[in-house]
């Protein structure tokens, strides 16, 4: 058995040059042991071959590290660490940016603010008896009665209830 061939047992396509390497997906890490110094940098895309299929990756970051491996699993002395995110994922991953607004103070009846596209109103209902009041529309005011009487409003309105009523 050849336990140099499992210390680096996946095969990494660099500038056209295979060799052999080790990578550690919960890390975004590949390790590659070389002799001749790879051409690879930042923004580079490799490849991975993984059984009949091939994986791109995206070079993140590259540390050339002569000596780097001790001779541990391998022929060659230096180590190349490259950060690496799969390329061929990114389409079908979901894009969750979201924006944060900080605003001093905000001052009007309706205010919109984001990207999802809703507006949230934010009214007192005293506020909203007085408009109606001003209006002369006797149906709306007919409604806010009735909604005013009704007595699980009445509950959560409290005492105001019967104030509010007062003004239409």
């Amino acid at each position: 058995m050849n336990f140099d061939a499992l210390a680096y047992p996946e095969k990494i396509i660099i500038a056209g040059s295979e060799f052999s390497g080790q990578r550690d997906m919960s890390k975004g890490t590949i390790l590659v042991p070389y002799t001749d110094e790879p051409d690879v940098g930042i923004g580079d895309i490799i490849t991975q071959k993984t059984g009949k299929r091939e994986v791109e990756l995206k070079v993140i970051d590259a540390q050339f590290q002569p000596g780097g491996t001790l001779g541990v699993g391998t022929k060659h002395n230096n180590l190349l660490k490259l950060k690496v995110e799969n390329f061929m994922t990114q389409p079908h991953t979901t894009n969750t940016q979201s924006s944060i607004f900080n605003i001093g103070s905000i001052t009007g009846e309706q205010v919109q603010v984001g990207s999802n596209n809703s507006q949230i109103v934010n009214i007192s209902v005293q506020s909203l008896v007085e408009a109606v009041a001003k209006s002369g529309d006797q149906e709306a005011k007919s409604a806010l009665r009735n909604l005013l009487e009704n007595s699980t409003v009445a509950s959560i309105v409290g005492a105001g209830a019967a104030a509010l009523l007062g003004l239409l």
